[in-house]
């Protein structure tokens, strides 16, 4: 069994393949640092400055200070136009009008940034005293908004998984191993093993990138904030952490992972061709993510849907679920496959003895 692992992995990392995966491995950090980018529609100076002082005050300082910041900016940018016609009567000299136009434009600067503060207030206000915070970090928003359905990953899968049965399949190979003892099902095996590990180990190692490409480009601060603190994903997450929350939707997408993993050993072993089995994988996992409604049960089943997270649930037992399912898929077609290949294989060769 060792020797057929040790065989296996050779396989699908030797004679320096492996430096495929690191090649991958370096395309994922350079996308991850370039999409990482911060943008708002408003003023992020500004805005950090406004989540600074709160996060200074007591919570109940806070909360008077958001409406009463409201009301100090519209006191001064709601009369703009009164004191431009004061102004022109004459009702106020010139250097009172200077005097309010300095305070008119750095209050109206302000508008924008503070208005996403007050969406927070008001957000915050409906939830118990002890659950609000007063953060909401563009950072981690960004890098939240990234983590969907990872291409480097889905490649690995392709290039390393898919030549684990279709090589020898397609070539006919497998049947010599099919006569020994056992041999059919220790081989099966050894794959299953190999293609479980692999998809686990390619997804640890690029989702891996993104918290370490996040570190160095933002540093990891205040990841034990609420999650609802970045992204309004529903009251469930309002006690769960930042990171909790990532890593738990890493690990479910890990486990996908390993689900797709097993699809496409299905697949290949039917399809026998790495190009057309390719083709089929991609179309299986990627169409439906596109074509399932979201309010679909089948949406529990969907590889593709699964590998891009989602953002209501990060549980593990359905993509646990659906790898018990893929196992069960894989023995059965095996079970079923390799009986066919040896009869076909003894008829052949007993025709071929008759003529």
């Amino acid at each position: 069994m060792i020797s057929l692992i040790y065989y296996e992995c050779k396989k699908i990392f030797g004679n320096f393949k492996w430096l495929i995966l690191v090649a991958i491995i370096l395309v994922k950090a350079v996308i991850t640092y370039s999409s990482l980018n911060v943008s708002a529609e408003f003023s992020i100076d500004i805005y950090k400055d406004y989540i600074d002082k709160l996060s200074h005050m007591s919570q109940t300082d806070a909360e008077l200070y958001v409406p009463k910041e409201a009301e100090r900016i519209e006191s001064i940018v709601g009369v703009k136009m009164q004191m431009e016609d004061d102004y022109a009567s004459g009702a106020i000299t010139l250097d009172d009008y200077k005097a309010y136009m300095k305070k008119y434009y750095e209050a109206d600067s302000k508008v924008s940034a503070f208005e996403v503060i007050q969406s927070r207030y008001e957000q915050y206000s409906e939830l118990d005293r002890d659950e609000r915070v007063w953060f909401y970090d563009l950072e981690w928003r960004a890098f939240g908004r990234m983590l969907s359905l990872d291409f480097c990953l889905l490649f690995a899968l392709f290039i390393f998984c898919i030549p684990v049965y279709c090589r020898e399949h397609s070539s006919g190979v497998h049947t010599l191993n099919m006569v020994s003892k056992n041999g059919r099902i220790k081989l099966h095996l050894t794959k299953l093993a190999v293609m479980t590990v692999s998809a686990a180990l390619f997804a640890i190692l690029i989702y891996s990138v993104d918290f370490a490409v996040m570190g160095v480009k933002f540093g990891l601060e205040n990841y034990d904030k609420p999650f609802r603190a970045i992204l309004d994903h529903g009251s469930a997450y309002d006690s769960m952490s930042i990171l909790k929350f990532f890593v738990l939707q890493s690990l479910s997408k890990t486990l996908w992972a390993v689900c797709a993993a097993l699809s496409l050993g299905v697949i290949s072993v039917i399809a026998k061709n790495i190009v057309i089995s390719t083709v089929i994988s991609a179309a299986f996992i990627l169409i439906p993510v596109v074509t399932v409604p979201a309010n679909s049960k089948l949406i529990n089943y969907c590889i593709g849907i699964g590998l891009k997270g989602s953002k209501y649930h990060v549980n593990l037992l359905t993509p646990l679920a659906n790898i018990l399912i893929w196992l069960a898929i894989s023995m059965a077609v095996m079970l079923i496959l390799y009986p066919i290949h040896i009869k076909c294989h003894n008829s052949a060769a007993k025709n071929k003895v008759a003529a």
